[in-house]
């Protein structure tokens, strides 16, 4: 099964470009996902979190996991996108020279991807535009991605400032992104 098939089970993903859909759009295909908001840019800050991130990918039974780019979410003349397979025995080092072989100067960074690996039960989506990760995941391993990033509720409180001001304070897409990923506080969801 290839790498953009393996995507499609976790995640919306347009054939063209006109019809690419990133936040605040809904990405993620399972609609019982619980989400998770960290600050964007990178899949993890440092080593420590990429092998925390690692050790929890092996309890869920990976060996790898995949990035795919969101290509048409970016302005690029380039009409394929990037894709990775990397080993969850990687260390940061590793996957930051995969960042780097993609683009030399920034890495990932400038740029949207999908991360999932061979279970349908997590994604995580690094958005370009706000800069955020957006983590979807089953409610019996929404702790566990809580812990590896040390989010707080869904993390949403700590990054909606930064959220609303990349979004130039304009409601409707602040609004939109709270409704499709259901940003209220994961207590509330259980009142």
């Amino acid at each position: 099964m290839t790498i953009d098939i393996k995507a499609r089970r976790c995640f919306r993903i347009s054939e063209t470009e006109e019809g690419v859909l990133w936040p605040p759009d809904q990405v993620f295909v399972n609609p019982n996902f619980v989400f998770l908001l960290t600050i964007g840019g990178n899949l993890v800050d440092g080593d420590d979190e990429y092998q925390r991130l690692m050790k929890l990918l092996k309890e869920l039974g990976e060996t790898e996991f995949y990035i795919l780019e969101n290509i048409g979410a970016t302005s690029t003349e380039r009409t394929t996108p990037f894709q990775a397979t990397i080993s969850v025995d990687s260390d940061d080092d590793y996957f930051q020279k995969v960042g780097k072989s993609f683009d030399p100067e920034f890495g990932f960074l400038p740029y949207s991807f999908f991360v999932f690996g061979n279970s349908d039960n997590w994604g995580i989506y690094l958005c370009e535009h706000p800069t955020i990760n957006i983590i979807g995941c089953t409610a019996e391993i929404v702790e566990n991605f809580s812990k590896v990033y040390d989010v707080v509720e869904n993390g949403f409180i700590e990054l909606v400032d930064f959220i609303a001001k990349e979004y130039q304070y304009k409601m409707e897409p602040l609004e939109k992104l709270v409704n499709n990923y259901h940003l209220f506080k994961r207590s509330d969801a259980n009142a």
